[in-house]
């Protein structure tokens, strides 16, 4: 006998059966065999395989193989195995070849049962039929009847057929299995050993071993898909390499069906054609009903259930439990899941496009009825293009709303575009639109501008519903239209539907913080909002977040005291840190952190911003994201941290272009161009000034930033006419506005600059005592660059007194900027005071700051009096060998500008540990205050 190949792995047993079967011919003793198996799992090769080792004995082998397409045709199996009968034409009298109509079906079957008999006189004969099942009903009778009458003629019949009945096909293990010469095969899987010696004959024994078990999980040992895998996956093995998980059901795909062209899958591990077209003759193999059920599984994903596959397929539950049953033991699928995502795909490329349609859509309504969650009915819908159903347009509308939470916003604008081209009325349609537009303004404001002009036109032509003008009324402030924006707010307020509270809270929302970007919608703002509640206890719901944010940004930007917004600020970041990926997360957290910044509290925004950009990690919402690194970059510049602000504010205007930025483009743009101003690159200030910016911005708050900005970098390049301007226009309409409030921006020290750099000191005088008389005894870093300012037009002696408390403030505030230009007036009086050693260590002390704050060539432009920063320095006075290591480190931080805050925070301390050591320094070194400390302790 000859060895046998890889298609026989593991059939050997089969095959020596069959051997010792065919040598029991040789002692009159007839035999019938019935292989069964999965479907592919190699039947027709074993009986091949015999066929070729019965002919090598001697024996008459008649071959003949069942087909779907042939089994309604009377006798064709019969005509099959007769040709193959070496016999004269007389022998061919009773065989019913011709298939005469008028022929019986018993004497066709004497007549077959005669023909074998006469040949097996002469050597054994071996029948072969393979796919038995796929035989007509005519045939099957004479191969029966041949059986019953051969048990002691040297005739072996040897047929395969599935192991799993075919729904509307007769078994024909039934009929043959009672037989007492009959013999039973299995034919199983392939196990990972067997897998691994076929594999060896491919791609040798160390990658065999490797991807055997691998190949086991994708295939189930099925030879067919086997082969197939190692025949895509080349010489790489990609093909049957990694995949997520055993199988792919419930992950989105990639067909649509014939037509689309489309073939792929997520995650299908490289598999190509080959395997493609084994998984369909699999399908075929396993019965009618098979294909059906696989792509209606391929659709439904996962969790499917017999029950709704009957239901899409219009099947019995029965008829479904068999054809599962065959796709199980043929390798296909695994606990109604595809072990091989390719295996889905193809599946689902062989359906044509609006059969694929149709059956998605059935899927789909299915699911709702079933109370499917909306993402999973989604998925279905998102792939039948226009329903025109207004259940489905609801579903996408709820899919979205549950993919923006999930931060998913590419998938949240694709549901509400389906959704938008699914409604069934003008209004429906237009609603969905607006929807779209929200979510696409978190990725980039720009695409949703597009769609403004025309959403505003259904607006007065009455196409729009109430719920839907919410959103709207955002856009329309952020993309400079605050006409628009008092239009729809009124609309709003005089509207008649039923609103529910969460919807009645998303407006008052809304409405404050319109008006706070626009503040001269502020007179349209109720003296006493709903829902804004400054008790102690917990925040009471969700809408009751962003109401407290908003209401605590209103209140901090008119003049006052502030300490309540703080303090709803503070909260409301505690809630939302470390921050989720919901959109409101990110509103509560922006419009809290403006609150921190304009009520002067840098530092604490500082710490936030970067927080909560750290834990908000690679969120699609960009916008949010570009809003954040700005307040980290004005919180910088706000604590005279030019490098850092300039950075932020670059990331800002990178992760949105500028011209998504809408109004709020003054944001970034004025930081960036502060932060150069103070670092002394005037021209790259000026070339972002030199950018077009939205006329409305100047109506907004943001155009206040702006104005400061640009006002500042007028008065450094020696223009003040030019900043006297802007520092006016700004006071102008800040006055206007009611926000005259100096933690917004002090207006008046920047005309007073202005004014002093003209050569009129008394009118920057009036300036600064107007702006010191609104502080009151505010400590804030405003008081404090009001006091260098006031200093500059006063006598010697008392300059010094103001600018000592000039720098107390500013560096317990954490400005370390204005710090540094305040030490350095100091320096000067000291200088015309002839105390030269305190001049020279505040000239040092100033020069270190303005570096640490990257100011540094425009800060020794302004201190003439410092030493070049290669000096020796000054000595180390001699009472400091007095002090204690732990005196020492908090000393040295104090001199180098750190807040008493900062410097606990970096040495792990308390804040009332860090008073401590500073008030035994200052006795130690017989120094009464900050400023005087050495700078090279």
């Amino acid at each position: 006998m000859q060895g046998t190949g890889p298609e026989l792995v593991e059939r050997e047993p089969a095959l020596a059966t069959l051997r010792d079967l065919l040598g029991s011919l040789s002692r009159r003793r007839g035999q019938a065999v019935l292989v069964t198996g999965p479907a592919a799992s190699g039947r027709s090769a074993l009986l091949r395989a015999f066929a070729e080792e019965a002919a090598a004995t001697g024996a008459s082998v008649l071959t003949s193989a069942g087909s779907p397409a042939e089994s309604r045709l009377p006798f064709e199996l019969v005509h099959q195995l007769l040709p193959g009968l070496r016999l004269g034409d007389g022998a061919l009298e009773h065989a019913p070849s011709a298939r005469p109509a008028g022929a019986s079906g018993a004497d066709a079957a004497r007549a077959v049962h005669r023909t074998v008999a006469r040949l097996a006189r002469t050597a054994p004969v071996v029948l072969v039929v393979d796919d038995v099942h796929h035989s007509d009903r005519e045939s099957l009778d004479c191969l029966l009847y041949a059986v019953r009458r051969l048990e002691r003629a040297p005739v072996m019949i040897v047929v395969s057929e599935p192991e799993q009945p075919v729904p509307g096909v007769p078994s024909v293990s039934s009929a043959l299995l009672p037989h007492r010469s009959c013999t039973r095969l299995r034919i199983g899987p392939l196990s990972v050993d067997g897998i691994r010696t076929l594999a060896t004959h491919r791609v040798g024994a160390v990658r065999a071993r490797r991807l055997a078990p691998r190949l086991k999980l994708l295939t189930g040992g099925n030879p067919l898909l086997v082969h197939a895998l190692l025949d895509d996956s080349g010489d790489d093995g990609c093909a049957c390499g990694q995949t997520d998980g055993a199988g792919s059901g419930d992950g989105d795909d990639g067909a649509g069906g014939a037509g689309s062209g489309e073939v792929t899958g997520s995650g299908e591990a490289g598999a190509g054609t080959r395997f493609h077209d084994a998984v369909l003759t699999c399908l075929d193999r396993c019965g009618p009903g098979a294909a059906d059920v696989a792509r209606a599984l391929a659709l439904i994903g996962t969790p499917a259930t017999a029950q709704l596959i009957g239901e899409v397929t219009r099947m019995t539950t029965e008829s479904v439990g068999q054809a599962v049953t065959a796709l199980s033991t043929s390798g296909v699928i695994e606990n109604f899941r595809f072990r091989h995502p390719g295996a889905r795909s193809a599946v689902l490329a062989s359906v044509p496009y609006e059969r694929h349609r149709a059956l998605r859509l059935r899927v789909a309504e299915l699911l709702h009825r079933r109370g499917a969650r909306p993402a999973e009915v989604a998925r279905h819908l998102l792939r039948c293009g226009e329903v025109g159903a207004p259940w489905a347009c609801q579903v996408l509308e709820s899919a979205a709303e549950a993919a923006m939470a999930d931060d998913d916003i590419d998938h949240a604008v694709n549901c509400l575009r389906h959704a938008h081209l699914s409604a069934v009325d003008t209004v429906r349609r237009t609603t969905s639109r607006i929807k779209m537009v929200q979510a696409e303004w978190c990725r980039d404001p720009e695409l949703s501008q597009r769609h403004l002009k025309d959403l505003i036109g259904q607006v007065r032509q009455g196409g729009v519903a109430e719920e839907a003008l919410t959103p709207l009324v955002k856009q329309a402030v952020w993309h400079g239209a605050p006409g628009i924006a008092e239009e729809l707010l009124d609309r709003l307020r005089l509207g008649t539907g039923a609103v529910c509270p969460s919807e009645a809270a998303e407006r008052q929302v809304t409405h404050l913080w319109a008006a706070s970007v626009y503040p001269s919608l502020l007179r349209t703002v109720p003296q006493t909002p709903v829902g804004r509640r400054r008790d102690s206890g917990p925040l009471l719901g969700r809408m009751d977040r962003p109401l407290r944010a908003a209401g605590a940004l209103l209140d901090v930007l008119k003049p006052g005291g502030h300490d309540a917004a703080v303090a709803d600020a503070d909260q409301l970041l505690e809630t939302v840190y470390p921050a989720g990926r919901e959109r409101e997360v990110f509103r509560v957290a922006v419009l809290a952190l403006e609150t921190l910044l304009y009520a002067g509290r840098a530092e604490r925004a500082a710490r936030w911003s970067e927080r909560l950009l750290e834990s908000s990690g690679d969120s699609q919402g960009r916008t949010w994201l570009a809003l954040l690194s700005w307040t980290a970059a004005e919180a910088a510049l706000r604590q005279g941290d030019l490098p850092a602000a300039a950075e932020r504010a670059r990331e800002a205007l990178k992760l949105i272009p500028q011209a998504s930025w809408g109004v709020a483009v003054g944001l970034p743009l004025s930081c960036l161009v502060a932060a150069q101003t103070g670092m002394g690159d005037f021209p790259a200030a000026a070339e972002q000034l030199a950018q077009p910016v939205p006329d409305a911005m100047f109506r907004s708050r943001y155009g206040l930033h702006y104005l400061y900005a640009r006002g500042g970098h007028a008065l450094a390049t020696g223009r003040p006419d030019a900043a006297l301007t802007d520092f006016q226009f700004c006071g102008d309409l800040m006055c206007e506005w009611g926000i005259d409030s100096p933690g917004l921006f002090p207006w008046r020290l920047g005309a007073a600059r202005a004014w002093h750099d003209k050569g009129r000191t008394e009118r920057a005088r009036r300036l600064v005592n107007d702006q010191m008389t609104r502080l009151g005894t505010d400590g804030s870093r405003t008081r404090g660059a009001a006091l260098r300012l006031l200093a500059a037009a006063s006598p010697v002696r008392q300059r010094r007194t103001m600018l000592q408390e000039s720098a107390e403030i500013l560096q317990a505030c954490g400005d370390r900027l204005e710090a540094a230009y305040t030490l350095a007036d100091l320096s000067r009086v000291e200088s015309e005071l002839r105390e030269h050693r305190r001049a020279w260590v505040l000239a040092r002390k100033a020069l270190q700051l303005a570096r640490a704050c990257g100011a540094g060539p425009l800060a020794e432009s302004l201190l003439p009096g410092a030493r070049p920063k290669d000096a020796v320095p000054m000595a180390v006075p001699p009472d400091a060998a007095a002090l204690t290591p732990g005196e020492r480190r908090v000393a040295s931080l104090a001199a180098d500008g750190y807040t008493n805050r900062e410097i606990a925070q970096r040495l792990y301390i308390t804040g009332s540990t860090v008073e401590q050591h500073l008030t035994k320094v200052y006795r130690k070194l017989s120094i009464r205050r900050r400023d005087e400390l050495p700078t090279d302790l």
